[in-house]
């Protein structure tokens, strides 16, 4: 490892890489110490979901784990929110204060208004959310499948917000000009409900559809039968959900196609890991050019998708270049997940604020609830007229005493737990299992204890990286100290 990768290691830390602030060195020590209840409370400080996060969050917080740059991999953060949430689901919950008198209203009940209610109610204000469906939730219900999010769980966590004082509206469609009178300050988290479909001939063909229709009437228990060949149009979480989904109802054959190739794909590696483990193809860096029909009469059924490859592809405006001659790839159903777009909205009003995919994309559930969160903040230091330190979700990074080395915590050679998952893919059961409190446990002495710390390339803090890349082998060894009142 090179000194101009330690020093960008000197940036990252899971905490900062967490949109909603939350410290994973926190809780999973708090868990290492047999501390559940405070462990879990850490969490629901500032997340209002943490068994769903557990479940589907895309865990940015791994991804700079130090223990995956310089021992082995990262700790299953995740997971282990999971595990502590899950056990923590059914328990009685502790009342918001209401300590002042201004109202808030929230306007959508999903991942984001949730989370902006939740802010606020914990600072004190009392809040109402405006739901149009008939349950809160949004697209944690609609739009991801039971196999990696148990409908329940959501359920249960929106009973435990409701359960503490947040008050809920359901089946109100509302404009914030319809209730302006009546708050102090509206959050509107509505989200992007309505699919953006392909500008391509014969898209009206029986058998082509789009994902969120489709996968809203999959987690309504609606009856939907496939079968043949499936083609998914998209590259994005949403696509690998709907072609898993798919899968899973009957189709002979699942297909996904994208304008993307390699790192461009939107969705996470390991979604697509995942997608291509259950037998699913995916065709990237092409571009659908029509649908064809089996007949020239109503209903059209599709038969065809007529496709070509592509080159220049601009992410952001999706222009690109077609190259090479036309291909042909049989479907008898086709599912359009090129993602949503919002209803438009007529906000007007100084007390009125945007929050979430209304106001920019938001790629995942974690990053729509810190969107939320932000907007809370926004409100609650307009309305009280202070700044507070814990507003600044950017933290500095301190350098460790050096008589606080942090030494991995196996450097053993030892097996660590996988992750379960289940290997009967053919249902909607959860795909991954939870953890065992053995397996929890063990993964917790994996955390090296580094949160907020940087690596001092100039002071040992026990990261063992200079034993891995020393040039002459093992000659390096280190052992923690006992030093006067315990400390190492």
């Amino acid at each position: 490892m090179s000194v101009n990768q330690m020093e960008e290691l000197k940036k990252e830390s899971c905490t900062l890489a967490c949109p909603v602030g939350i410290s994973p060195q926190g809780y999973i020590n708090l868990l290492k110490c047999g501390k559940i209840d405070e462990a879990y409370d850490l969490i629901w400080e500032k997340n209002p979901l943490p068994s769903v996060c557990g479940s589907i969050c895309h865990h940015p917080c791994e991804d700079v784990c130090k223990r995956g740059t310089l021992v082995d991999s990262p700790i299953k953060i995740r997971a282990l929110k999971r595990y502590l949430s899950e056990n923590k689901l059914d328990d009685k919950v502790t009342s918001y204060p209401v300590i002042h008198q201004e109202e808030i209203a929230v306007i959508g009940g999903g991942p984001v208004g949730l989370t902006a209610a939740h802010v606020l109610a914990k600072r004190g204000y009392k809040v109402t959310v405006y739901e149009a469906a008939a349950e809160a939730g949004g697209m944690l219900l609609k739009g991801i499948p039971s196999f990696r999010l148990d409908k329940d769980i959501v359920r249960k966590e929106v009973k435990r917000l409701e359960e503490s004082g947040i008050k809920f509206v359901f089946g109100a469609k509302v404009r914030p000009t319809d209730i302006e009178k009546d708050y102090d300050k509206i959050i509107v988290a509505t989200g992007n409900s309505i699919s953006k479909g392909l500008p391509i001939a014969n898209s009206v063909c029986k058998g082509v559809m789009n994902a969120l229709d489709f996968m809203t009437k999959v987690n309504s228990a609606d009856q939907v039968t496939l079968y043949g060949n499936v083609v998914v149009i998209g590259g994005g979480s949403v696509a690998m959900d709907t072609a898993r989904t798919a899968l899973r109802l009957g189709a002979d054959k699942v297909t996904v196609i994208c304008l993307e190739c390699g790192s461009q794909i939107p969705a996470h590696p390991w979604e697509i890991e995942e997608t291509q483990e259950e037998g699913i193809q995916i065709i990237s860096g092409v571009a659908p050019l029509r649908f064809e029909a089996k007949d020239n009469a109503p209903p059209h059924c599709l038969s065809n998708i007529v496709y070509t490859t592509i080159e220049n592809l601009d992410c952001k405006t999706f222009t690109y270049d077609p190259i090479g001659e036309e291909m042909v790839l049989s479907a008898d159903f086709a599912i359009i997940a090129t993602g949503q777009r919002a209803e438009p909205q007529y906000i007007t009003g100084d007390n009125i604020i945007l929050a979430g995919d209304i106001v920019n994309d938001t790629p995942s559930v974690i990053d729509a609830m810190g969107s939320g969160h932000d907007a809370a903040i926004q409100i609650d230091k307009e309305l009280r007229g202070r700044e507070w330190k814990e507003y600044e979700l950017e933290r500095e990074m301190q350098s460790g005493d050096p008589k606080y080395r942090i030494y991995p915590a196996v450097r053993l050679k030892k097996a660590f737990p996988e992750i379960r998952k289940i290997k009967d893919r053919s249902g909607f059961d959860m795909v991954e299992q939870l953890m065992s409190d053995e397996e929890a446990l063990l993964e917790t002495w994996r955390c090296l204890e580094c949160g907020y710390r940087e690596v001092d390339i100039e002071k040992c803090i026990g990261c063992g990286v200079c034993m891995r890349v020393c040039p002459k082998g093992d000659v390096i060894t280190m052992v923690p100290v006992e030093e006067q009142g315990g400390n190492k």
